[in-house]
């Protein structure tokens, strides 16, 4: 029996799932680039599972030119995004990533020359001023600084993943989350100085694997074919103050003031992106 869940649940449990890569990844005492390997591996044995699962699984197994340069964006994109929640703090990376409903549309503007009207660049430029405000907090460590580097990289590839996405044709999107898998995988056993996994290790990096990309992508994937992408967006958000606040429970790292005001600031200027509508915009300017 398969069980449908509202689309704006669906996107909630999504934000929720995904929320979560800070919190596993403060359990995991491993290198960096192995927990990239184990990791990818266990997700793409999901995939494939849910993937056969699935019917007409052959028919879903077809890529266009836009799915498989999405699939390279997404791998791009963890690449940078789990080295940075070891570089920097959860929240800066969570904060950062919140700007990328903003970063799409600007990206959109310039590669698919759409127009990029003057209250979106008018609120991009406010998400630059708190992504400053960030990273004057991190610039008197040089660690904590490419930290927040690799989290801006990760939510500009994502950024261009998602317009590659809309461009492709594929069926589905679990063939996309599992070449990109199988990437990261080859990536992180070329690099990797040891793939040793113990039976504690191996058990939290399975639990990462199934909740925070196959469950997260699969509960995401469902709700945003059901809801405006603007409203999708908007849900999905939740995922910025849940990220700092798993690693604030469970571990007790609270974020930095900069981290919070500037996190503010990029949260606003997204939320007024996607809640006040454009054509009360244009008047205001004519």
């Amino acid at each position: 029996m398969r069980l449908e869940l509202p689309p704006r649940l669906s996107i909630l449990l999504a934000a929720g799932l995904f929320s979560t890569a800070g919190f596993f990844i403060g359990f995991l005492d491993m290198n960096i680039w192995a927990i990239l390997f184990w990791r990818s591996l266990f997700a793409l044995g999901f995939t494939s599972i849910f993937i056969a699962m699935q019917p007409m699984s052959l028919a879903l197994l077809r890529f266009d030119c836009a799915g498989l340069l999405a699939a390279v964006l997404s791998a791009a994109a963890t690449l940078a995004f789990i080295p940075s929640l070891r570089l920097t703090s959860v929240a800066n990376v969570a904060v950062i990533h919140g700007a990328l409903p903003l970063i799409t549309v600007v990206l959109s503007g310039l590669i698919l020359a759409e127009r990029v009207d003057r209250r979106t660049i008018s609120l991009c430029l406010l998400v630059a001023f708190g992504a400053i405000i960030i990273f004057a907090g991190s610039a008197s460590s040089g660690i904590r600084l490419a930290g927040d580097g690799l989290a801006l990289t990760m939510t500009i590839f994502m950024a261009l993943m998602t317009i590659a996405f809309k461009r492709s044709h594929v069926l589905s999107v679990l063939p996309m989350v599992g070449l990109s898998n199988a990437i990261v995988m080859l990536a992180g056993a070329a690099m990797a100085p040891s793939l040793a996994l113990d039976a504690k290790q191996a058990f939290v990096i399975a639990c990462f694997a199934l909740f925070q990309i196959s469950f997260g992508l699969i509960l995401y994937a469902k709700g945003a074919r059901r809801l405006p992408p603007p409203e999708t967006a908007l849900l999905s958000l939740c995922e910025v103050p849940l990220s700092a606040l798993w690693v604030w429970l469970a571990f007790d790292r609270r974020p930095a003031l900069q981290t919070i005001v500037g996190g503010g600031i990029i949260l606003m200027a997204v939320i007024v992106h996607l809640t006040v509508p454009k054509d009360r915009t244009v008047r205001t300017e004519e």
